[in-house]
């Protein structure tokens, strides 16, 4: 029923006529129809204001999300003055770009055409911004690239560029997945990181917004994110929020290096076996809380890769054992394994399984999908039957990419020298010694159980030998490369061999293979010849056993250690050198190196100092900051000191005492060896060797 409004306005009016009990009744019905106005305009004021706040903490969310970025155009270095030397068999990953294959290696880019013909080795020098490349996507027409500690590289296939995040600690990138119009990028320390082309925002799990660490594997399957870790187990996201299991919840270790569904089970591979869960088990138990979720299916050491693959599920060993996982009909939590035995080079390594969308230089109307391929160390092979039982086909494919005559065995570059013939020697922490000419070519490599582990290589011209410091004792080479062993049997402190220096002799009839040699060791310097050796540690005076560097200088040695230099005469330590007594900032000494009247010391952290006559020191930071010197990094050619750091190699001219710095004409930043001839400089990287003519040093602006 309506009422005019005159009406409803008379009836609130007073009158006379009524009686002052309904006069009563109008107030408090006027006083009502306030109150409840009031109660609307305050619940609607309320509602506002909570969504004003709703809205401020979405927004406050997501800015908080964002992560700031620096991009960069890469540009190629137009210098014939410098040359790569670089093993690009070890591959990460593979992708197709282009009509053309890019394999991601730790000696750069490289492409292929649909034959595996060798296209083009893209390195630092065509705009990468270090070889050591881990991770491919296609993602908005353009090949991203993760690197080991320089970021994002993005190629469009004609030019690089880099993106860096300036908040972030780490650069290091480890997995790289598109989904659903996004770019997820796994970081080993910073975080999953998502991309839309224009902005990067961090993906934190759970209600604590937890940061995802070491992130080993990405799996997409429909909603759901599997994140796998290197050692925190496993993520999922689903709808719901997220989800974490670990060894508590049944998985073998914490380590996932792969996940795929089989039917209505999830197997999950770690370093040390499979597991198994049901999906539907997973997605009702809304948390991670009940014990032994998943059961054990196979414990296998090793294991570094599992994927789906046509309705099948394969996973292989780091050795490049491949094995097919069958379910089981009688039993939807039972499989099968089974071997499938390849023609599996000897010595490989860092294998595993992936597959590339579509194969190329295929009509369209015979595109099979996807293609399975294994990557290793050694290269990479290409299934090539339908079959998963019995012998299982796979072909090399890229054969260009095998030129052991020129590459190096390892590309993490450990140590350099020249010896009397102008060869170059080039040792690695992982694979022994490889010997080159000074034109780059390979002539020999030398790897046993104990010539590995290369600290460093220094020439004996008097013995006309070859002397090298590795963990497993000093290694002496003579002409035929005929090598021989000194350790503890022998009389040394330690075996692990940190440095080498010769100590001449006065007597001018001494005999070469009586020449004195004092080794850095592990505990303490051992200093002798083949015959007899002395030690001295702390119970002598060294400020620590923890040996790095040596060299003589004047009548004295210097001995840099973890906790300061120390200065011997006649065998006794007359002299130490710390940040409490003296201008060091950093005890610990990485490297010496005397240049007639003037000795440099190398420190881990606090840059280059100079050891004056009087016994001071001079710091060089405010030209170069606070370095840090690798280990017998330290040399010099007599017209300049060379610093290899883990920010590039550091060039002192002695005359103009002015400093140059070389980096991103390097494969990498991380300099560990370096050595020299009349034109060259060689520095050993932990992605391969450059080879810089002299000249160029002149070119490059101070």
């Amino acid at each position: 029923m309506k009422w005019p409004l005159n009406q409803f306005a008379a009836l609130l009016a007073p009158s006379p006529a009524r009686p002052i009990l309904n006069q009563k009744r109008r107030g408090l019905i006027v006083a009502a129809i306030l109150m409840l106005l009031a109660v609307a305009i305050l619940a609607l004021y309320v509602k506002h204001q909570a969504q004003r706040q709703l809205d401020a903490a979405r927004i406050e969310l997501e800015r908080s999300s964002l992560i700031p970025f620096e991009k960069q155009a890469r540009r190629a270095i137009a210098h014939n003055g410098i040359k790569l030397i670089q093993n690009s068999k070890n591959v990460r990953d593979l992708a197709q770009f282009n009509n053309s294959y890019f394999a991601a290696t730790d000696g750069g880019l490289v492409e292929f055409d649909p034959d595996g013909k060798l296209r083009r080795h893209y390195t630092v020098l065509d705009g990468l911004p270090e070889s050591d490349l881990t991770c491919l996507a296609p993602f908005n027409s353009k090949l991203f690239i993760g690197t080991r500690s320089r970021g994002l590289a993005v190629f469009d296939g004609r030019y690089f560029e880099g993106y860096r995040w300036p908040n972030r600690n780490t650069q290091a990138i480890t997995v790289l997945l598109e989904d659903r119009g996004r770019l997820l990028i796994g970081t080993f320390a910073g975080g999953l990181l998502e991309f839309d082309g224009s902005k990067f925002k961090e993906i934190k799990a759970g209600a604590d917004r937890e940061r995802l660490m070491g992130i080993n594997c990405l799996v997409a399957d429909g909603s759901r994110l599997y994140v796998g870790t290197f050692a925190d187990g496993l993520w999922i996201k689903e709808a719901a929020g997220w989800s974490r299991y670990s060894a508590t919840e049944g998985l073998l270790s914490n380590r996932v290096v792969g996940v795929a569904a089989s039917g209505e089970s999830l197997i999950i591979a770690t370093d040390f076996g499979l597991s198994a869960a049901s999906i539907t088990h997973l997605a009702n138990s809304g948390d991670s809380s009940a014990h032994k979720t998943f059961q054990t299916l196979l414990t296998l050491p090793s294991l570094s890769s599992l994927m789906s693959y046509r309705g099948s599920v394969l996973f292989s060993k780091d050795n490049g054992e491949i094995f097919h996982l069958i379910a089981d009909g009688r039993s939807a939590d039972r499989f099968q394994i089974v071997p499938l035995v390849w023609n599996r080079p000897e010595n490989l390594s860092s294998c595993r399984l992936t597959d590339v969308d579509r194969q190329l230089g295929q009509q369209p109307e015979k595109q099979s999908g996807v293609s399975l391929w294994l990557l290793s160390s050694g290269g990479i092979w290409r299934r090539q039957d339908e079959r998963f039982s019995g012998r299982f086909s796979l072909s090399h494919f890229g054969q260009e990419m095998d030129q052991d005559s020129i590459n190096p065995t390892s590309n993490l570059i450990s140590a350099l020298a020249f010896d009397g013939q102008g060869r170059l020697w080039a040792g690695s922490f992982r694979n022994g010694i490889d010997l080159f000419t000074s034109e780059g070519r390979r002539l020999a490599h030398l790897e046993s159980e104990s010539i590995r582990e290369i600290n460093a290589l220094v020439w004996d011209d008097d013995a006309k030998r070859m002397l090298a410091s590795t963990s497993q004792g000093l290694i002496l080479f003579d002409g035929s490369l005929q090598s021989q062993r000194m350790s503890k049997v022998d009389g040394l402190l330690s075996n692990s061999i940190s440095h080498a220096a010769l100590i001449s002799t006065r007597n001018s009839s001494a005999k070469a293979d009586r020449a004195r040699l004092a080794l850095a060791t592990s505990r303490g310097l051992s200093f002798g010849n083949s015959k007899q050796w002395r030690g001295l540690t702390t119970v002598q005076g060294l400020p620590s056993n923890s040996v790095y560097a040596v060299s003589p200088y004047r009548e004295f040695i210097y001995v840099g250690t973890l906790n300061g230099l120390a200065q011997i005469a006649t065998g006794r330590v007359t002299r130490v050198f710390r940040d409490s007594n003296s201008r060091l900032t950093h005890n610990w000494i990485s490297g010496l190196c005397s240049i007639g009247p003037r000795l440099f010391v190398g420190t881990y952290g606090g840059g280059i100092f100079e050891l004056t006559a009087a016994g001071e020191f001079v710091s060089f930071a405010s030209e170069t900051g606070p370095l840090t010197v690798n280990p017998n990094a330290m040399v010099s050619d007599g017209e300049r000191l060379y610093a290899g750091t883990l920010d590039g190699v550091w060039v002192l001219e002695l005359r103009s005492q002015k400093w140059i710095h070389l980096k991103n004409e390097l494969p990498s930043a991380v300099v560990m060896g370096v050595a020299g001839n009349d034109k060259h400089l060689y520095l050993g990287t932990t992605s391969g060797i450059a080879r810089v003519e002299k000249d160029y040093l002149r070119s490059v602006k101070e």
